[in-house]
């Protein structure tokens, strides 16, 4: 999920999603959460991904082009579903492996779209 949100704030100023989703908490954590993003935009863009999630991550930013924009609405929706099957064909992801990376997709552009979508 952080992947997903890491490449989804790419470009746009201050991306503070973990400061959105916890503005209930108390202000030392919000503040110690500033200090820490601060930092991390001092420090190499590049975002660590485990060895397990490479192939994941991978396919998530192939499918980089494949997001369904509501023009009238002006809101991501999501990843176009049949350019993710053709995309898993062209790079050559066994078959079986289809329904696990299907799911670690969604779960991804769950955490991309507020992302996307914040104005």
């Amino acid at each position: 999920m952080d992947a997903a949100r890491h490449w989804a704030a790419q470009g746009k100023h201050g991306s503070n999603v973990a400061q959105a989703e916890s503005a209930a908490d108390p202000p030392e954590w919000q503040q110690a959460l500033e200090e820490h993003e601060a930092q991390q935009e001092l420090e190499d863009d590049r975002f660590p991904v485990w060895p397990e999630n490479e192939e994941l991550v991978g396919i998530f930013i192939a499918l980089r082009r494949c997001w369904q924009f509501d023009s009238m609405a002006g809101v991501y929706i999501g990843l176009k579903r049949p350019w993710i099957e053709s995309t898993l064909r062209l790079m050559n992801i066994e078959q079986a492996k289809h329904p696990s990376i299907f799911e670690g997709l969604m779960i991804m552009e769950d955490a991309a779209l507020p992302v996307l979508n914040r104005k």
